[in-house]
């Protein structure tokens, strides 16, 4: 699997066109929420040996193995930017956690409500308390940024629809914050549309210079003048590099790639009452932010692509945005190629080996990469995706669509391809997420941990997608439909496995690691 310089460019389907969108004063252009969700969910970071235990909890033991991976994990109670979060995962905190493992103030990740409430930024809310800042809309009304929400079990964010008009949604759920396009509107039957009060406009187009459609820099020298009162980008709160430096406003992300090693300076100017400090990436995540100054960084860099951010600083009287001039220069070493800038290979991807009962110490199957479902025989395993025809199966070398049961259409392997069909998944476990009481504070106010907080059960992953264009509906009193505050990652049905040769598992709650 081939290294990737940093993650913010790849093509999901999901992807929006780049146009420029001005913040609204009163809240988040639509364009910013879906942006803000995109960075989440394909944010790259490392799972080390000391994230398999949290010092705040003798039992707890992480369902990640050590690894690369794309998406924060699903952390019971968890709400955090993702700042936060690389700096909780650096610090040896657990990643994620699930309802068992109660409210952990040393697991990092977020929980379905924790990653709506990031998204929309509005403070920490639970999915039963979520009506206090949105309203009920009709289904039909619906636009990215949107969610469908089930008070006490699960909130779910709208993506977008398909050609056929089937919804992609982007949620925390099973194990990960990740894209969810197999799930139907199946999956949130008797859910209600609800539209953020602070989210504005109409268009998901994300805006230019966020991390994932950062502006790219053509040619050296360079020079370009903003304002960052105007960006649509407010997700790198910190540089790893001097992480007690308060970098909270908003920023404007650069995009530049060296063909030779050489040395860059990067040097910002702003006017009396605005500081924007300059910042250099050599990935998305914020722990590989090497290099800050408050106007000049001249830093070694090798052949591949890196991110410059003119970031708004934060001080104790608040954000202090507003115009500035960045100029970059690049003078070449003369010296060969290096290894390149800091890169991720990710688990989980079509085709890769994964976790199944039996054989849990693997890798779980990644949305994000392609693949939602764990397929696997006695003795081996590989993650698939459903197809229609074989032609959506060729990223598996000689693989096919294959039947496995009931008509649903899943890649196979070419060790595969012609054999028998195997049976339906097993129903996932359910989880959920906390209350309002449990996280020790009113909503809104961050309460309970900075942490976990992990559901256990799939996301419509290996079910059969919904047939129809049927819409969620149910009681508008959402707020006080179920006392159990929860935040459920799995779906509430599910068929039974039977004893053919070649298994199904939801790779994203089936398949557990730990206690059964």
């Amino acid at each position: 699997m081939s290294r990737r310089p940093w993650l913010g460019r790849w093509s999901l389907g999901v992807g929006l066109a780049a146009v420029f969108a001005v913040p609204s004063a009163n809240g988040a252009e639509r364009g910013e929420v879906m942006a803000r969700a995109r960075a989440i969910a394909l944010h790259p970071w490392r799972m080390e040996t000391q994230n398999l235990t949290a010092e705040c909890s003798a039992a707890y033991e992480s369902d990640y193995v050590p690894g690369d991976y794309v998406g924060l994990p699903y952390d019971w109670g968890g709400y955090m930017t993702l700042f936060q979060f690389d700096q909780n995962i650096d610090a040896g905190q657990g990643a994620g956690s699930y309802p068992e493992d109660g409210i952990l103030a040393c697991t990092a990740g977020l929980d379905c409500s924790g990653f709506v409430s990031q998204a929309w930024q509005i403070g920490h809310y639970t999915t039963s308390s979520l009506h206090e800042v949105s309203t009920e809309i009709p289904v039909g009304s619906m636009l990215g940024g949107d969610v469908f929400n089930e008070a006490g079990f699960h909130v779910a964010m709208l993506s977008e629809l398909l050609g056929n008009g089937v919804p992609v949604f982007v949620e925390a759920i099973g194990y990960n914050v990740h894209y969810n396009a197999t799930g139907g509107w199946a999956h949130v039957d008797g859910y209600i549309p609800r539209r953020g009060s602070s989210v504005s406009g109409t268009s998901v187009a994300e805006p230019i210079g966020t991390p994932m459609n950062p502006i790219v820099v053509s040619s050296l020298p360079f020079t370009d003048n903003r304002n960052t009162v105007q960006s649509g980008s407010d997700l790198l709160d910190g540089c790893g590099a001097s992480p007690t430096k308060n970098e909270s406003g908003r920023e404007y992300v650069y995009e530049v790639t060296f063909s030779q090693p050489g040395s860059l300076t990067a040097t910002v100017s702003d006017d009396a009452g605005v500081d924007i400090d300059i910042h250099v990436y050599s990935s998305t995540n914020t722990s590989d932010c090497f290099a800050r100054h408050d106007t000049t960084v001249t830093v070694g860099v090798d052949c591949g692509t890196y991110l410059v951010v003119a970031d708004t600083f934060r001080g104790a009287s608040g954000e202090l945005p507003g115009a500035y001039a960045l100029n970059l220069s690049f003078v070449p070493s003369g010296g060969a190629c290096g290894a390149g800038p800091e890169g991720y290979s990710p688990e989980g991807e079509l085709g890769d080996a994964c976790g199944y009962p039996g054989n849990p110490a693997l890798p779980f199957c990644n949305p994000n990469l392609g693949a939602d479902t764990c397929l696997y025989t006695d003795n081996a395993s590989f993650c698939s995706k459903p197809c229609a025809v074989d032609s959506d199966c060729d990223e598996l070398t000689g693989g096919c669509c294959g039947d496995i049961g009931s008509g649903e259409l899943y890649c196979f392997s070419a060790d595969l391809c012609g054999g028998e069909p195997p049976p339906e998944e097993e129903e996932p476990p359910p989880g959920g997420d906390p209350s309002d009481d449990e996280l020790g504070g009113a909503p809104g106010n961050g309460g309970g941990s900075q942490g976990g907080a992990s559901a256990a059960g799939g996301a419509g992953s290996g079910n059969a997608p919904s047939s129809g264009g049927s819409t969620a509906t149910g009681s508008s009193d959402d707020a006080a439909s179920d006392s159990s505050d929860g935040c459920s990652a799995a779906p509430r049905s599910g068929g039974a496995s039977g004893a053919w040769a070649l298994f199904v598992a939801a790779a994203l709650g089936l398949a557990r690691r730990r206690r059964g």
